[in-house]
C-alpha cells in the first residue's frame, strides 16, 4: 500500500475513512465522510479529523480531490501517477477521472513557457454527462 510505503500507519481511524470514501459512488465531502464513519462506529468523528487523513490520502495517492466541489474520490490505480482530469456533471454530480498526458502535458509546458513551475495540474471540465443529457 503506498501508505505504508511513505512511513505512515495503516489505522482503524484511517481504514474507516478509506471504506467510507470507497463507499460512495460520486464524490464525498468531508463532512458525508464524517457523517459515515460517525454511523458506523457510533460515536461522532469530527470533518476535521477527516480533512487531515484525506489530505494524508491525496499526498499518497490513495485519494483525488476533485477541487471546484470540495470533494473526494478513493483512487482506483494508487501506483499510477497521472495529473487528474475530471468531468464533473453539473446535474447529478457524477465525476468522472480520465488520464490523458498530452492534454496535461500541455498544460504543464504552458505554465512553464510562462514562467511558471507547476506542481499539480488540475483539469476539471464541467458540464452533463450521457446519463444526464
Amino acid at each position: 500500500m503506498t501508505l505504508l510505503k511513505s512511513g505512515e500507519q495503516w489505522t482503524e481511524m484511517r481504514a474507516s475513512i478509506f471504506d467510507a470514501l470507497a463507499g460512495f459512488d460520486k464524490p464525498a465531502s468531508a463532512y458525508d465522510i464524517a457523517e459515515a464513519v460517525s454511523k458506523a462506529r457510533g460515536k461522532r468523528v469530527a470533518a476535521n479529523s477527516v480533512y487531515r487523513i484525506l489530505d494524508l490520502f491525496v499526498g499518497s495517492n490513495l485519494a483525488m480531490r476533485v477541487e471546484s466541489a470540495n470533494a473526494y474520490l478513493a483512487n482506483a490505480h494508487p501506483d499510477c501517477v497521472h495529473d487528474c482530469i475530471f468531468l464533473v456533471c453539473d446535474s447529478c454530480g457524477q465525476t468522472t477521472h480520465i488520464d490523458d498526458d498530452k492534454l496535461s502535458s500541455g498544460v504543464r509546458s504552458a505554465a512553464e513557457k510562462a514562467g511558471f513551475h507547476p506542481v499539480r495540474p488540475v483539469i476539471e471540465v464541467r458540464g452533463t454527462c450521457s446519463d444526464c443529457d
